[in-house]
């Protein structure tokens, strides 16, 4: 089965609009350097093309930009109950499109929603239908991330292009990669990592064990979107 679903014009034209002003054409955003992609190894070495920018809104249980407000319309259509992580990313033109590494953003079931800003060529690549989640996803101490499948397990068929207003939603515990772009000068990507009425299981968490299982499970593992 498909492990994703798109949606084209997800937000109203006048929403999308007004985000894709603030977000692209102000200089209201702080742009945080990333020096790796769905890795924790290290970027010192100067010709590593394995790199981009984030602006966190919600992280590590706590609103870290205003800009968090103004994305609630998006949190109700997706009808979230609790977030786990939203930010804008962006991937530099660098020459030439740039396939980065597998990953999943945590180990738990929990819906991860990709609204795609522009329209480029680079996309998102997902895992092929016939994946099965293995009883235990190995996490890598050394380098600070999650052990998935190589390519081999994923098709040209399951890729979801950029297209501006375009909703990607699927499970982020699934195998999933990003890209560079080559036709704009940027690719940038709305990610809201979240949990919805069907994740019934969190509500019987307390704040300590959520704490927890943010800070073992849910930190910055050098995932993209």
């Amino acid at each position: 089965m498909k492990h994703f679903e798109v949606y084209d014009d997800f937000l109203p034209k006048d929403y999308f609009d007004h985000l894709d002003k603030q977000i692209l054409h102000t200089n209201n955003f702080r742009w945080l350097f990333q020096e790796k992609v769905a890795t924790g190894q290290s970027g010192d070495d100067p010709n590593d093309e394995q790199f981009y920018f984030i602006c966190s809104f919600y992280n590590g249980l706590q609103i870290e930009n205003d800009f968090y407000y103004q994305l609630r319309p998006i949190f109700d259509t997706l009808k979230v109950k609790a977030i786990i992580r939203a930010r804008a990313i962006m991937y530099m033109n660098q020459g030439k499109l740039i396939e980065h590494a597998p990953h999943i953003d945590m180990v738990y079931s929990h819906k991860a929603a990709l609204i795609y800003m522009n329209t480029c060529n680079g996309y998102t690549g997902m895992v092929n239908d016939d994946w099965e989640r293995p009883e235990m996803i190995q996490y890598d101490k050394e380098n600070h991330k999650f052990e998935v499948d190589s390519f081999s397990d994923f098709s040209k068929e399951n890729r979801v292009e950029s297209v501006a207003n375009r909703l990607c939603l699927h499970d982020g515990s699934v195998p999933h990669y990003s890209t560079t772009c080559t036709d704009a000068r940027k690719r940038l990507v709305l990610a809201i990592n979240y949990f919805w009425y069907e994740h019934y299981w969190y509500l019987c968490l307390t704040p300590d064990c959520l704490v927890w299982l943010w800070r073992r499970y849910g930190g910055d593992n050098g995932s993209c979107e």
